[in-house]
């Protein structure tokens, strides 16, 4: 039996508290876009609190998530040496306590919304999200296009975002910015998951009989011993990189069409040159995961990290000069110190997540 200090521990660890920040400020994003003032004037504080309550509403819902991925997970993961200090394999955290989490923090997130100002319509799409999700987490390793369904999800909770801080009644009010940071969301979970999380676990999934994406297209383990090689064929290669550009293209929709989205008084050159860096870090990092050699799984988790982290930037960037570079700068640092302090605090490396 584990002591007080280790049980919290790992919950943590069962909750993926490295990115919970991360998610919490998903929704958030997408009340800044609605939020968002085009004469370039800071986000007025008394809607701070509608802020808050999406942040909180997010760190919830990322708890729910995790939580009921491991618990779903369980059988696959219990297989796998790799994956034995996952909290619900290892036996810290029973089955039973998995549920009990997702119990309290659903009850919370149910008090949250009873005490906010919400509009019909942006319950709908809480619950499209919620649907959404659930649903990839029962067919995440039963369908090879499972993936759609959770990068759904992210566009359902940035659009909640927007449409619960301007509580639109109707799609066509939301604002097309809010759209331009949902279809980011979209892309980044879809990547995430389909491509980079598959490709992580390909050699567990394979031993497990799991058909993922990765796999349709030849990716695979070859060899044994330490580090076997990381099997990555052209077409896999190209699939994935005209994807990343295509998301990148969505990034510069509002720097093109700059009249609609921005002041004169914002420097359109400086955005575009920031966009421009950020971009080349998170090309930079896939072509590295895409022509690894090697099954280093710890490897491909930082750079996949790299890749991660400056995806979430792109969107916060596009922002900034609408919601003020203060609050621009503090959405940036927050989830990348927490990051980077999870990190170092479960594997003893800031860049390498303990799960």
């Amino acid at each position: 039996m584990i002591n007080l200090k280790d049980k919290a521990r790992a919950y943590a660890r069962l909750m993926r508290i490295h990115t919970l920040i991360a998610t919490a400020i998903t929704p958030v994003l997408g009340a800044c876009a609605t939020f968002a003032v085009l004469k370039g004037e800071l986000i007025p504080y008394d809607k701070i609190p509608v802020l808050a309550n999406l942040f909180l509403i997010g760190i919830l819902v990322h708890i729910i998530g995790e939580i009921l991925n491991d618990y779903i997970d369980y059988d696959i993961d219990k297989k796998n040496t790799e994956l034995s200090k996952k909290p619900l394999v290892s036996g810290d955290i029973s089955k039973k306590g998995a549920l009990m989490g997702i119990f309290i923090c659903f009850i919370a997130l149910i008090i949250i919304l009873s005490f906010s100002r919400y509009s019909l319509l942006s319950i709908l799409v809480l619950l499209a999200a919620a649907l959404s999700g659930i649903i990839y987490q029962l067919i995440s390793k039963k369908w090879l296009h499972s993936a759609i369904f959770l990068a759904a999800w992210d566009f359902l909770i940035i659009l909640f975002g927007g449409i619960y801080a301007g509580r639109y009644s109707n799609l066509i009010e939301v604002p097309v910015l809010v759209y331009i940071i949902s279809i980011l969301g979209f892309f980044q979970v879809w990547i995430n998951t389909a491509i980079l999380g598959h490709l992580k676990d390909i050699k567990n999934d394979s031993e497990c009989g799991v058909k993922t994406f990765p796999m349709s297209f030849g990716v695979r383990v070859k060899g044994e011993g330490k580090i076997p090689k990381l099997i990555i064929p052209i077409n896999f290669r190209v699939f994935v990189l005209m994807v990343q550009i295509v998301n990148l293209v969505v990034v510069f929709i509002p720097i093109v069409f700059y009249k609609m989205f921005y002041n004169d008084n914002v420097n359109i050159f400086l955005l575009f040159f920031g966009l421009i860096v950020v971009s080349v870090v998170v090309m930079r990092a896939m072509i590295k995961i895409m022509w690894h050699r090697y099954f280093e799984r710890n490897i491909l988790m930082r750079m996949m990290a790299v890749r991660e982290i400056g995806s979430f930037f792109l969107s916060v960037i596009i922002l900034s000069p609408l919601i003020g570079w203060l609050l621009a700068l503090f959405f940036v640092l927050l989830p990348l110190v927490w990051f980077l302090f999870a990190n170092l605090i479960f594997s003893g490396n800031p860049l390498q997540p303990a799960i």
